[in-house]
């Protein structure tokens, strides 16, 4: 989708570290063109994206062709497609891929890392008729993330197979459900405080993600010309 968006740029020649020299598009140029954009406020208003709603669906519905999808990432801080909100089956999909496996929440950092001892990712785990991977190691919350093979539904001691290291979790839960911070008068902290409210993980990137979904767009009366003088300064 980005290629209508990238194929305006002119070429440059860009010298590589090594001496050898190579052309790219330049995307140097973008956030000069970007700033002229944002700051004719009266070329734009605002859109709340819904269910379905790709850039090309959007740039259909507003302005009867979808090859117009890029100008949405003209005048928003959107790096890529990526950046782009995503409605509640793309957002399931991203967060299941993102935090896979399980949490096993421990009582304290030390149970994770100690002076002499520490749990080290990859490595395996085994408990009474269970076994899995370590994918990740995080003292600041106290918890192993863990691949789970077989077993581990409820809180069991746990050895590392080359760490030797062992202990029993709290409690083992899915990782979209780990603390992302702890919130106590609008200030965030990654330790717990009276009174402070825990985020969880899925609970931060759902509100990231409804960030993005109020975009600006160019007026639908407005997007030819804006478009038209893009390409003459690109071209410039």
């Amino acid at each position: 989708m980005a290629q209508e968006f990238f194929k305006n740029f002119p070429e440059m020649q860009y010298k590589l570290d090594s001496g050898k020299i190579i052309t790219i598009k330049d995307f140097f140029r973008k956030s000069n063109i970007q700033g002229t954009a944002r700051e004719a406020v009266v070329n734009y208003t605002y859109h709340e994206l819904q269910e379905g709603d790709r850039p090309d669906v959007v740039a259909s519905k507003l302005y009867g062709n979808g090859d117009l999808h890029w100008t949405f990432f003209l005048v928003n801080d959107f790096n890529n497609y990526y950046d782009w909100w995503k409605d509640q089956i793309t957002f399931e999909n991203y967060i299941n891929q993102k935090y896979k496996g399980k949490f096993f929440v421990c009582d304290q950092s030390t149970d994770i890392v100690s002076a002499t001892s520490k749990f080290l990712l990859g490595e395996s785990v085994t408990g009474t008729n269970s076994r899995g991977i370590i994918i990740d190691v995080d003292p600041t919350f106290c918890r192993l993330g863990v691949d789970v093979e077989v077993g581990f539904e409820n809180p069991i001691a746990i050895t590392g197979s080359t760490s030797n290291k062992t202990v029993t979790p709290l409690s083992i839960i899915d990782a979209r459900d780990g603390v992302a911070y702890y919130e106590k008068d609008g200030v965030k902290s990654t330790h717990f405080v009276s009174g402070s409210t825990a985020k969880t993980l899925w609970e931060d990137e759902y509100e990231k993600n409804e960030k993005k979904r109020l975009i600006k767009i160019i007026k639908p009366s407005m997007i030819t010309a804006v478009v038209n003088q893009f390409e003459k300064v690109m071209k410039s």
